[in-house]
Order: structure tokens, then C-alpha cells, then sequence
């Protein structure tokens, strides 16, 4: 009986009769990682960089890529030998070349507007999608384009897909840094136009090639060579404000 008693009347408090139960708080939809965290109450929340969204784009960026520039070399033909001399798939390389170096100028800009690029919503990643459609296609084009050889049909289908890969990358940069899209940092504003043209000029250049094509394919392949050029008085006459990037926990910020 006095070990009852004692249970009962024990050192513990007991709760008041109103008192509730602890609740879990409630985070509203589309806010889970806080105010101050990588999505906000948008209807399509922003994978902010810094965090697995934004950097599983990039990451599958970086393959198609890879992948593209694999696929040019693979359709390199091995051609057989005649009498014990080598033979070189002369054409093939040039081509192979010239595919190179357009992938790798994409991949660079690519690289460079997303040093400003800081979050990412549908509809950009949505373009972002249709540019790498682009990309993974061009080795097709690439098989088509016999340097010297190749008729007016062949060229003016290169040239359409590289100039598509360009526009779209122009329409994620364009998209991107438009008034109030908070998806760029401060710095961009200064860069939007010279990035622009450097991007742009490429869908430009081969574009201006194809009615070049359909008169004289063989010289329709020189007018390419402008890119570079176009590059340099970019470059010359357009000014470039340059900052230092931001890596590991200056992306993130103090209080994330």
C-alpha cells in the first residue's frame, strides 16, 4: 500500500488538464528548406546552386558532352590496306576536327554562363534539355560532311544542326539573365550582352554559311572560319568585367 501510495503521488508533475500534445511544425509546400534554404515558394522551385539539383544538371551536362565528342571518334572509318601502305581516313579526321572544336566552343560557353547561373527553374531546364538534343545529334551530321566532297545537301544539314545547338544555348543565357528572373547573380548584368554575341555568333556564322551551300559547298566550310575571328573583335570592342568565382561555402553563403 505505501509503495502505491508513493507511485502515485511521486516527485513528477503532473500536466495540466488543457495541456496538448507537441505537434510537429508545419513547413508549407515548396518551403521545406527554409526561408533561407535552395527552393522557395515558387510554382516551379529553384534548384539553387551549391545543392544536388542544381549540380545533377551540370553533371549531365558534362556526359552528353563527353559522350558526343566519344561518338565522333567511334565513327572514324579504319580504312583497309592497299599493297601494305597505310591509308588515312583523311576526310574523316578534318571532319572529326571540325566537330571537335565546335563541341568544345559550346562546352566553353556553356561553362561560362553558368559561372553566373545560379538557380535553375523548369522552363530553363527544359531548354538546357533541348541544347543537349542538339549536341548528342551532331556526330550524325558529322558522318555526312565529307570535307571536299561533300554536295550542298550534306552541308547545309551540318550547318542547321550547329546553328541550332547555338540558339539554344543562346536561349539559355538569354532566358536566364532577363529583368527579375533571379536566376543569375548581380555580376551578370554587366556580361549579358558580350556573352550574347559570344555565343551567338556561332549559330550566326553557320547560318550565313548556308546560302554560301547551296551555291559552292566547298568554299561554304571556309566561311566557319569566321567564329574565331568574330571571337577576336568581340573580344577587342566588347569589354569584359571579370570577378573572382565563388567556391565551396561562399556559393552556399553564412547562414546555409
Amino acid at each position: 500500500m505505501v509503495l502505491l501510495s508513493h507511485c502515485v503521488s511521486g516527485d513528477q508533475a503532473t500536466p495540466a488538464p488543457d495541456a496538448k500534445p507537441p505537434q510537429a511544425e508545419h513547413v508549407p509546400a515548396g518551403e521545406r528548406h527554409g526561408a533561407e534554404g535552395h527552393r522557395g515558394p515558387r510554382p516551379y522551385p529553384l534548384a539553387r546552386s551549391g545543392y544536388i539539383e542544381y549540380d545533377r544538371v551540370l553533371f549531365f551536362t558534362d556526359a552528353v558532352f563527353a559522350i558526343a565528342i566519344t561518338l565522333l571518334a567511334i565513327e572514324l572509318k579504319v580504312p583497309k590496306t592497299i599493297h601494305g601502305n597505310l591509308s588515312i581516313d583523311a576526310s574523316g579526321l578534318v571532319s572529326f576536327g571540325i566537330s571537335f572544336a565546335v563541341i568544345g566552343l559550346f562546352w566553353i560557353g556553356h561553362h561560362g554562363i553558368f559561372r553566373y547561373i545560379v538557380a535553375l527553374d523548369r522552363p530553363l531546364i527544359g531548354i538546357n534539355l533541348f541544347f543537349l538534343g542538339t549536341i548528342a545529334l551532331l556526330p550524325y551530321p558529322t558522318r555526312l560532311l565529307e570535307v571536299g566532297t561533300t554536295g550542298s545537301a550534306e552541308v547545309i544539314f551540318y550547318a542547321a544542326c550547329v546553328a541550332a545547338a547555338g540558339l539554344g544555348e543562346c536561349m539559355i543565357w538569354l532566358y536566364a539573365t532577363r529583368p527579375r528572373a533571379g536566376l543569375v547573380n548581380a555580376s551578370a548584368t554587366a556580361i549579358r550582352l558580350r556573352y550574347a554575341l559570344r555565343i551567338g555568333r556561332i549559330p550566326a556564322v553557320f547560318l550565313a554559311s548556308i546560302p554560301v551551300a547551296i551555291v559552292a559547298p566547298r568554299y561554304a566550310q571556309y566561311i566557319w572560319l569566321l567564329i574565331f575571328i568574330l571571337g577576336l573583335v568581340i573580344n577587342r570592342f566588347v569589354p569584359h568585367y571579370d570577378e573572382r568565382e565563388r567556391v565551396g561555402e561562399e556559393i552556399r553563403g553564412p547562414s546555409e
